[in-house]
């Protein structure tokens, strides 16, 4: 058995703990099953205390989440709005298996043993079958078109220059699966969406600790939010990098449509635009932190293929000045300005005003505080999954040029990784 198998399997075997599952794709990836700390709170206050946790035992991993409402409380300074999950949610693991080629235990030994022991042990009980029913909208079409005409008022108005809009979807668990444990309906869809459109910050956390767990976090994210590496940046300065996705096209039925997709794409003024637009914003939230002379970000940007999807993707850096702080880090980039809009702070009030909904871990951060750094994505493609099915969000950057009929497909585009047999 694959060691993704393995973990899906013990995912699926309601093991207890907090099990946390990060999958880097081709990259870093982490599992983790017994926290011996969790840090639950409703605002970012408590991240101080949590990263003096951190330094003081850096081989100590922790995994967790930040709400996109915790993220936008922080940002218009006033309390959370009401929501299902708590805003933060950060625990310390006695040991992390670190995937890959050369895997290896970070943390305490022992426990990085038994962790081996579960996962070798592990058997799937629940053959190879798609658990979801369809995808539907829970927004009717019209009324998401009207959505985006609303957000191009906003805009017409001079209150913002683009608006990162979004709309909420279900998949529910087909009858065959509805008696089995939520947990191995969750691995069973991670699972199988990791196998076929592995994502670069893809991952499945349990929302709840111990056992049953009711609710998990699934998300096939290829948005990564941060990521740190301590010492690798200028004069042996701590590097930051970012990189911020903005434009999208479906992939071709075909190798010709494809490639006409991509030219499409790599070739739109408006898309373009759009993705300037956010790289500034985020060159400017890393300004805020960096070394002077050290943010580096492309002329143009990166054309990204993933197995539904054509992405534009840059990469921002700089080095970070030194005595940085965890809070400083989040208040100056979270949430990111790829699933907000610019300007950052008066476009995430016109967010809520247009969703009239919690987008909670959707749009938010799933956090990893690493012995090297950090990183945290944007979960992007990202559901909960409970007794009723897989809730989604998707969504994507409205400017005054946009087609509301096109931005509505373009959300669809976007949870096709999840409708699949």
């Amino acid at each position: 058995m694959s060691r993704a198998r393995q973990i899906a399997a013990l995912a699926a075997s309601e093991p207890g703990g907090a099990l946390a599952w990060l999958d880097g794709g081709a990259g870093r990836g982490f599992v983790a099953l017994e926290p011996d700390l969790e840090v639950v709170a409703d605002d970012l206050t408590a991240l101080p205390t949590i990263e003096a946790l951190w330094r003081a035992e850096p081989r100590l991993p922790w995994f967790g989440w930040l709400t996109y409402e915790v993220g936008t409380a922080a940002l218009l300074g006033r309390p959370r709005t009401a929501a299902s999950l708590p805003g933060l949610v950060l625990r310390r693991y006695r040991a992390a298996l670190e995937l890959g080629a050369r895997e290896q235990i970070h943390g305490d030994a022992r426990a990085g043993a038994e962790l081996l022991a579960r996962l070798a042990t592990a058997t799937w009980l629940w053959g190879q079958d798609w658990p979801l029913g369809p995808v539907e909208a829970l927004v009717a079409a019209e009324d998401y078109r009207a959505r985006v005409r609303r957000a191009q008022e906003f805009i017409a108005a001079g209150e913002t220059y683009q608006i990162n809009l979004t709309q909420p979807f279900v998949a529910r668990w087909l009858p065959e699966w509805a008696s089995r444990p939520v947990a191995a309906r969750a691995a069973a869809v991670y699972a199988a969406v990791q196998a076929a459109t592995p994502a670069s910050m893809g991952g499945l956390l349990a929302i709840e600790p111990g056992r049953p767990c009711g609710r998990w976090a699934i998300s096939n994210s290829p948005e990564t939010l941060l990521a740190i590496e301590l010492g690798a940046g200028e004069d042996g300065g701590d590097l930051a990098r970012s990189w911020p996705i903005k434009g999208t096209r479906p992939r071709g039925a075909d190798p010709e449509g494809d490639r006409a997709a991509q030219e499409e794409l790599q070739q739109s003024i408006k898309d373009l635009a759009e993705h300037v637009m956010i790289v500034d914003l985020v060159r400017n939230d890393l300004g805020r932190l960096a070394r002077p002379g050290s943010v580096r970000a492309p002329a143009r940007p990166e054309l990204v293929t993933l197995p539904t999807v054509h992405h534009l993707v840059s990469e921002v850096r700089c080095t970070l000045r030194q005595g940085w702080t965890l809070a400083e880090v989040m208040a100056a980039v979270f949430p990111g300005g790829s699933v907000t809009g610019a300007p950052k702070r008066r476009t995430a009030e016109h967010i809520e005003r247009l969703e009239q909904r919690a987008r909670g871990i959707y749009c938010g951060a799933i956090v990893a505080l690493l012995p090297d750094g950090l990183r945290c994505s944007i979960p992007i493609r990202t559901g909960v999954a409970d007794a009723a099915g897989l809730w989604l969000q998707s969504g994507g950057g409205i400017v005054i040029d946009s087609d509301p009929e096109a931005e509505r497909r373009e959300s669809w585009d976007k949870v096709r990784a999840f409708e699949r047999a």
